[in-house]
C-alpha cells in the first residue's frame, strides 16, 4: 500500500532540533555545562529546616547554598528520588535545589532551578552524562549534566550528579516557547493517568493529555496521519531507538517510567529523557521487542513508523559507537578522578572501577546493536488453542519501598516471594513481571498464590477495594487474596486486539502489609478460542 501525503511528510520532517543553537543571551548555562567542571558545592540547614525535610521530604525547605565562591542565602531545597535512589535526609540525599523559591533573585549562570543527584544507581556518575551526550548527538534535546562536590552542613556526601531542570527556561531554550504543558512522567505512570504538570502555560484541564490518550487507544493500524498530526512522529521514533539502544530500561517505552512529556499549544507532541542513570545494565537488552507504552506501542504498529524505526536503528549506530564515547567518557572520568584523590585512594580505586565497567559495556553494547540492526523482525509466540506454556523467566521489580522480593521455597514448593513492611508512607508495590511477544487473539494468565496477614488499602470514594495478591496483564485482574488465604487457582483473561504486542505479566502485591506467594511451577500462558 502506498503511503498517502500526510503519512510521507510526517515521517521527511526533519529533527526536531535542526533549529538555529541558542544564543548566550539566551542560554547563559550553554558555556558552563560545555566545560565539565566538577563545582563545590555547600548546604547549610538550620535544624528546624532538616527536621522539615524529615518530616516531609517531598516539600522544601529553606537552606543556605554556596557553589565554589557564590553565595546564594535561603534558597528552596527538598529531596528527590524514587525507589531506588532515594535516600533521608541524614542518608545522603539527592536535592532539587530552587534558588527562587523564596523570592531570591540571583541565579547560577542563569539557572533557577536545578537537581543534585546521589548517584545511588550509578557508581561511575557517568550514566546521565553519557545519555545526554547521545541523545543531543542525535539531534534530541535532553538535560544537560555536570558535576558536584556536596557538602551538607559541612559533612562531605562525595561526588553528585548536577543536572538541568526541566522548566520554563529549559521550554525556551529547546522550544523557543513555554507556551503549551509539560507534564512530568510521574513513577510508573503512562499518559492514561492525570500527570503533574510540571511548567508551561497551557490550560490546567488535562484537556491535551487526554487528548493524547483518546488518540492512542484502540487498534487501527491505518491511523498514522492522525498519529502524525498530533505526535511529532521522526522525533518520537528517535526517543524510543535510543532509549532502546542505551539499554535505558527504567524510561518511557518499556516501563511508562522517567519522562517528561511537552505538549505545546497547537503544536505535537514531544517526549524528553529522564533519569538515564542506569544504561547499559543489559548489553544484549532487545531493540526490536515492540514496547507496551501506551504511545510508543500505537505509533510503532503503523508499519509505515515501524519501518522507520527499523531505518533509524542502523542510522544511529554512529552515535553509539567506542570509538566516539569512549574517550569522552575517558576525559570526563578524568576530571571526576581529579577531583576524588582529595577524598582518598579507596574512592578513586572504586570509580576507577565502575568506569572501567561502563565503557566495557559500551563496547560489548556497540556490538551487540551492529547485530540487531540487522536481525529480521521477531515473531509472535505460536501458542495452540487450550495448550499450557509454562512462563519461567521472572524479573523483579519494586516500585516502593519497603518491599522484599526472592525466589524462596514454601513448605517444600518453589515460588516467587513478595513480603512488604507496614510503614507510615503508605501502600506498597512489588511484583513479578515478565514479557511476552503475543499476536492477536484472546490469552488467560493462570497461577496459583496463597498470602499471610494481607492488609487490603482503604477502600476508596466508590467503596472500591484496591490491591491485595493478584496477577496483572496491563489493566485486566484477576481475583484479589487478601488476609490469610492458602494456596488459590488464579486467572486474568485478556485481549491482543494489535496484530502484535509486548504484552506484560505480572504477578503483583499491593497492600499496606503481609506477604504473598505466587507457586512458580503453576505460572503458564494459554491461548483461547477466538
Amino acid at each position: 500500500m502506498f503511503l498517502r501525503l500526510g503519512l510521507l511528510a510526517a515521517l521527511c520532517l526533519p529533527p526536531l532540533t535542526a533549529q538555529k543553537a541558542p544564543t548566550p543571551e539566551r542560554d547563559p548555562a550553554r558555556e558552563f555545562f560545555a566545560r565539565g567542571e566538577v563545582v563545590h558545592v555547600r548546604l547549610r540547614l538550620r535544624p528546624e529546616e532538616r527536621q522539615k525535610l524529615r518530616d516531609k521530604p517531598r516539600e522544601y525547605a529553606a537552606a543556605d547554598l554556596r557553589i565554589d565562591d557564590a553565595v546564594f542565602p535561603n534558597v528552596g531545597v527538598k529531596l528527590k528520588g524514587a525507589a531506588g535512589s532515594f535516600r533521608a535526609i541524614d542518608e545522603r540525599p539527592g536535592f532539587t535545589v530552587h534558588l527562587g523559591k523564596f523570592d531570591g533573585a540571583e541565579r547560577f549562570h542563569g539557572l533557577a532551578r536545578f537537581h543534585l543527584n546521589n548517584g545511588a544507581q550509578d557508581d561511575s556518575r557517568l550514566c546521565e552524562w553519557l545519555g545526554h551526550e547521545v541523545f543531543t548527538a542525535a539531534g534530541h534535546p535532553a538535560p544537560r549534566v555536570a558535576h558536584a562536590r556536596v557538602w551538607l552542613d559541612d559533612q562531605d556526601q562525595g561526588l553528585y550528579v548536577l543536572r538541568e531542570s526541566f522548566d520554563k527556561q529549559f521550554l525556551v531554550r529547546v522550544f523557543g516557547s513555554d507556551a503549551g504543558n509539560l507534564y512530568d512522567g510521574g513513577f510508573c505512570q503512562d499518559v492514561d493517568t492525570d500527570l503533574e504538570k510540571d511548567s508551561g502555560k497551557g490550560p490546567d484541564d488535562h484537556a491535551d493529555l487526554h487528548t493524547l490518550r483518546d488518540l492512542c487507544s484502540g487498534v487501527d493500524r491505518e491511523r498514522g496521519d492522525a498519529l502524525a498530526a498530533a505526535i511529532d512522529v521522526p522525533t518520537f521514533v528517535d526517543f524510543v531507538a535510543l532509549e532502546s539502544m542505551l539499554g535505558h530500561w527504567d524510561g518511557y517505552s518499556r516501563n511508562m517510567n522517567n519522562f517528561r512529556l511537552w505538549l505545546p499549544t497547537g503544536g505535537k507532541a514531544v517526549f524528553l529523557p529522564h533519569g538515564m542513570d542506569q544504561l547499559l545494565g543489559d548489553t544484549d537488552y532487545s531493540v526490536l521487542d515492540h514496547p507496551p507504552a501506551i504511545v510508543a506501542s500505537a505509533v510503532l504498529q503503523v508499519p509505515a513508523f515501524r519501518k522507520r524505526y527499523r531505518d533509524r536503528l542502523k542510522a544511529l549506530l554512529p552515535h553509539v559507537q567506542p570509538a566516539r564515547l569512549v574517550p569522552k567518557l575517558e576525559a570526563m572520568a578524568a576530571k571526576l578522578q581529579k577531583e576524588l584523590r582529595t577524598v582518598g585512594d579507596d574512592a578513586v580505586q572504586a570509580h576507577a572501577e565502575a568506569v572501567r565497567s561502563l565503557v566495557d559495556r559500551v563496547r560489548a553494547r556497540a556490538d551487540n546493536l551492529d547485530k540487531q540492526s540487522k536481525a529480521p523482525e521477531p515473531k509472535p509466540l505460536q501458542l495452540a488453542v487450550g495448550k499450557a506454556m509454562a512462563l519461567k523467566n521472572w524479573n523483579t521489580a519494586a516500585e516502593t519501598g519497603g518491599v522484599e522480593l526472592a525466589k524462596k521455597g514454601f513448605q517444600g514448593v518453589s515460588a516467587l516471594h513478595v513480603q512488604c513492611q507496614p510503614g507510615e508512607d503508605g501502600e506498597r508495590v512489588a511484583a513479578w513481571r515478565t514479557h511476552v511477544l503475543l499476536g492477536k487473539g484472546r490469552y488467560q494468565l493462570r497461577g496459583t498464590a496463597r498470602c499471610d496477614k494481607l492488609v487490603p488499602t482503604p477502600k476508596d470514594g466508590d467503596g472500591n477495594e484496591h490491591g491485595g495478591v493478584r496477577l496483572r496483564v496491563d489493566g485486566a485482574i484477576s481475583e484479589r487474596l487478601t488476609g490469610d488465604r492458602n494456596w488459590t487457582a488464579l486467572v486474568c483473561d485478556f485481549e491482543v486486539g494489535e496484530f502484535q504486542r509486548n504484552v506484560e505479566l505480572a504477578c503483583e502485591l499491593k497492600a499496606l502489609g503481609g506477604q504473598g506467594w505466587f507457586r512458580f511451577d503453576s505460572l503458564s500462558l494459554v491461548r483461547l478460542p477466538d
